[in-house]
């Protein structure tokens, strides 16, 4: 299989290659010389070793399927790869000289966490901006997921790879074969953004914003072009139409395709739809009473549209700020610190934990305490209706606990340096394992993460990497049993 692999490594590197072409149009539009030069260099980077490698590797493809450990470190070596080539033309313009801050930022791009250490966003160029907004784009369904859709035959099954890509509790497809499951799913990732870019016009959005934030609003990332973000545009009608966007991109897709397919009422009657929906409602209600009490608050529909987008942004792991709600009540700030842990439901562009995993573990609990008060009770954990499979609820268990530990350790290793505070490093660890974007503090929606270290920066950065590939699929290739599948 090793062939197979190095002709992967090939293709994908000319895949990177083909996706830089577009900011490099953009700059050739806008008359952006330098930036046009910067991207070039970057296609030529990743395309000639990309072909090198493909030519000597694309005959002699051996069918059959690819082991699982080769699957993640295919998947996680591959993500590393796109951030170090995304971080090209930033180093090679100058936009960001250095390259750790320059890979932290492509790490949040492509991670669509959108945390940053842009100090002065608006004096970029618009290529690199477009670029930057895009890398969210690219990594909102999952760059091995688009690069299913087009897969050449590699011997190698796209499930393999994808599947390591977007591990979760349950598998669903809406297709047989999961490379056209995947083109499905980008092609309504891809209607979606288009019609969210013609309602972002009559907001007042120029057409190149609008497409910039349409990327990042699907995506769930956060990035802007501006830097007091989406609250620079000063509109409710553009507030209301991210919102209720945020909301769709943080709902599981494939339950578009079951209502397309005529069962509207199935998607509807989802277990974990619904569980979203009543979070959202629940938070929303909860932060207005919060702000209308003691927020001083006092417009009724401020603070409604104030209290839904920043529960859909962050619960959505968007992140994007209309209000700086470091200065709401520390019960409305829990409540979104909450909502940063939860994320939103599984097979969406979305970070976190995830809405199912929530709810099954809830569930779990429940029956823990019937069984305690009834020894002999026979009952079991379903979702769906289905039956939670023993190796299901453990993968749950092993997942979440993961995820504290990760959320640990990535504070004590970012608190090593001296740097920020407690609530600054521990929100900052937070909502780079969520890919949510702004903490608390000195990491709020108002500030960024420009005054950590390299060392911190590239910590976070890797923290945000695993937490795209959801904890299991990045962290086994470093554990000895990867490396020697034979040792017990």
């Amino acid at each position: 299989m090793k062939k197979n692999v190095l002709g992967f490594y090939g293709y994908f590197l000319i895949f990177l290659a083909g996706c830089l072409m577009v900011p490099l149009l953009v700059a050739l539009l806008y008359g952006e010389n330098d930036c046009a030069v910067s991207f070039l260099v970057s296609i030529v980077l990743c395309a000639l070793p990309g072909i090198i490698i493909y030519s000597r590797n694309s005959t002699g493809f051996q069918e059959g399927r690819l082991k699982a450990r080769y699957s993640y470190l295919i998947v996680t070596s591959s993500w590393i790869i796109a951030s170090v080539a995304g971080a090209l033309p930033y180093v090679i313009s100058g936009s960001i000289p250095d390259f750790a801050e320059a890979f932290f930022e492509t790490c949040s791009g492509f991670s669509t966490t959108g945390s940053t250490i842009l100090q002065e966003i608006e004096s970029l160029p618009k290529s690199i901006l477009f670029w930057r907004c895009a890398t969210q784009w690219l990594g909102g369904m999952g760059i091995i997921v688009l690069f299913v859709a087009l897969l050449p035959n590699f011997g190698i099954k796209a499930q393999n790879i994808a599947g390591a890509e977007t591990p979760g509790p349950i598998s669903s497809k809406v297709s047989a074969r999961f490379s056209e499951t995947a083109r499905l799913m980008y092609m309504a990732y891809i209607i979606l953004t288009g019609v969210l870019v013609l309602l972002l016009l009559p907001g007042g959005m120029s057409f190149y914003d609008a497409v910039c934030h349409a990327m990042t609003a699907m995506a769930t990332g956060g990035y802007s072009t501006y830097n007091n973000g989406i609250a620079h545009f000063n509109s409710y009608y553009i507030y209301w139409v991210l919102t209720v966007f945020m909301f769709i991109a943080g709902t599981n897709f494939n339950l578009f395709f079951v209502a397309i397919q005529g069962s509207p009422r199935k998607a509807l009657a989802d277990e974990e739809f619904r569980f979203y929906l009543l979070t959202v409602i629940t938070a929303v209600a909860l932060v207005v009473i919060s702000l209308m009490t003691e927020g001083g608050y006092t417009d009724f529909g401020a603070a409604l549209t104030d209290s839904a987008f920043q529960v859909v942004t962050l619960m959505s792991t968007t992140g994007y700020a209309t209000a700086n709600y470091i200065e709401w009540p520390a019960f409305a700030q829990m409540i979104l610190v909450l909502l940063m842990f939860t994320g939103a439901s599984s097979s969406s562009t979305a970070g976190g934990i995830k809405e199912i995993r929530i709810l099954i573990f809830l569930r779990m609990i429940k029956f823990e305490v019937k069984r305690l008060l009834h020894l002999n009770i026979v009952d079991d954990i379903r979702y769906n209706g289905r039956r939670m499979m023993p190796e299901t609820l453990t993968y749950i268990m092993t997942f979440m606990t993961t995820y504290i530990l990760t959320l640990v350790a990535g504070t004590l290793l970012i608190s090593l340096t001296g740097e920020g505070n407690l609530v600054s490093n521990f929100t900052a660890v937070l909502t780079c394992i969520s890919n949510v974007g702004p903490g608390l503090d000195m990491v709020g929606p108002e500030c960024n993460f420009h005054f950590y270290s390299t060392f911190s920066k590239y910590v976070l950065s890797f923290i945000m990497l695993a937490g795209r590939l959801e904890l299991s699929t990045f962290f086994i290739i470093f554990t000895r049993y990867f490396w020697k599948p034979d040792r017990v």
